[in-house]
């Protein structure tokens, strides 16, 4: 009963007593309507105090309410503050991370027939200074350790060490050790993003993936899906002496003492802007891959000679690629094509020996085409046929027949979307008889 009526009922008990419309029988004693008027001011306090502390709770919710959404806003403003200004410690802007893959070779690499390795282990530390400015880094262990024993073919090799500054909207330069932007892989090249226990071989032997030099790139989005980039940075560097240093592979400098004599340059568009399709072109250009001539006792280097003993120098060299990559639904497309043309002087390039000759390289290219299906998020098929030829130029002596085929069949199980187990068969028609036919099995990891 709320205290108004409370009250109304009190008053119309004394209205009732001094009407005296009762008979003189029934009425009450004065001492019995003072208790009465006792009992209902206790009854009166008692509701008094009960809705004082209603009222308090009432409050307390309000003023509650008040406090969490002022919090609220407050913790929206450090949200959209700059990073800079959030007042986080380092650590909350510094992150770690790895990737790396152990393979099993049956049958289908020129160095061992059966072969099992850790192939690489790569650790990530990357910070973030502020909104417009990072750090990445890069930092890989090859075939799982290092020493003076001839058994023991590993080596510890920064991938990745760069500053990277957003220096406008959508545009950005970043200066250090860096991925050249070209092809598919080189970039991205973590073992859970593509098909196959190894890496194709075109983008393996004509793109030297990884192919990661010193330098400065300048990228950015322009509008309609389309995206450049544009990268100067160290060169490759050939050399005769040592046996295989004509390869392209085998003349990169990977950022350590690099010869500066001449520089590369790398321009790459992309499309993007259809769901699932990426579109690419790469120009990659060199004036001279024998790096002026230079020779270096310190570090091992012995220059480029023809077979009379003679310098050779000013050897240009221009890198096209392009390729395709698209996924609709459960079925992907991966095929890409690469070729390189060199100054025809190294024609004339080779050791005393004659066994690492230039016979026919001023010519090289590798394209691959790559359809796939992928049944579930856990499993995929693919397939894969690819063609190399690294003396493209010449039908003579140690350059007759140089092209490779090879057929590729296989698949990926995803355990997670950065864990997957793979398995591939590999059928080779090598054109000078050196058919590597087998198979590959494969664990690679990434978080």
């Amino acid at each position: 009963m709320s205290s108004r009526k409370q009250l109304s009922a009190l008053v119309g008990s004394l209205l009732l007593v001094a009407g005296g419309t009762q008979g003189a029988e029934n009425e009450p004693t004065v001492a019995e309507l003072w208790e009465m008027v006792q009992q209902q001011q206790q009854e009166l306090a008692a509701l008094r105090q009960e809705l004082a502390a209603t009222r308090s709770i009432t409050q307390t919710v309000e003023i509650q309410s008040l406090e969490n959404s002022a919090r609220i806003e407050a913790v929206g403003e450090v949200l959209d503050a700059p990073i800079s200004n959030r007042g986080s410690s380092w650590a909350d802007r510094t992150s770690l991370g790895a990737y790396g893959e152990m393979l099993y070779n049956d049958q289908t690499s020129s160095s061992s027939s059966k072969e099992l390795d850790i192939q690489r282990f790569v650790i990530f530390l990357n910070h973030q200074f502020n909104d417009s400015l990072r750090f990445n880094s890069e930092l890989e262990i090859e075939h799982s350790f290092i020493s003076d024993d001839a058994r023991s073919p590993g080596a510890i090799e920064l991938e990745q060490a760069y500053l990277e500054w957003d220096y406008s909207r959508n545009h950005s330069v970043l200066a250090g050790m860096h991925l050249v932007p070209i092809g598919i892989l080189n970039e991205t090249h973590e073992p859970n993003t593509f098909y196959g226990v190894e890496r194709n071989r075109i983008e393996s032997r004509i793109i030297p993936t990884t192919y990661r030099v010193n330098g400065v790139k300048f990228a950015g989005r322009l509008g309609g899906g389309f995206s450049y980039d544009l990268d100067v940075h160290e060169g490759l560097f050939f050399e005769s002496g040592h046996g295989g240093e004509l390869a392209i592979r085998d003349a990169r400098q990977n950022g350590a003492r690099a010869e500066m004599d001449a520089m590369g340059y790398t321009g790459r568009l992309r499309y993007t802007g259809m769901p699932g399709l990426e579109l690419g072109m790469t120009l990659h250009y060199q004036s001279d891959m024998t790096q002026d001539g230079s020779t270096r006792s310190d570090i091992g280097r012995d220059g480029v000679f023809d077979v009379f003993g003679n310098q050779v120098d000013d050897l240009d060299g221009l890198l096209t690629e392009a390729h395709i990559v698209y996924q609709s639904g459960p079925w992907g497309l991966r095929a890409l094509w690469a070729e390189w043309n060199i100054d025809n002087k190294i024609a004339g390039v080779a050791n005393n020996d004659l066994s690492n000759n230039g016979l026919g390289r001023e010519q090289q290219y590798g394209y691959y085409i790559e359809p796939s299906y992928r049944f579930n998020s856990n499993f995929g098929a693919f397939y894969r046929f690819e063609r190399t030829n690294e003396r493209a130029a010449s039908n003579i002596g140690a350059a007759f027949d140089s092209a490779t085929s090879r057929n590729l069949v296989g698949f990926n199980y995803w355990l997670t979307d950065n864990a997957v187990f793979k398995l591939d068969y590999q059928f080779e028609d090598d054109a000078i008889d050196r058919d590597l036919d087998g198979f590959n099995i494969g664990i690679g990891w990434q978080f």
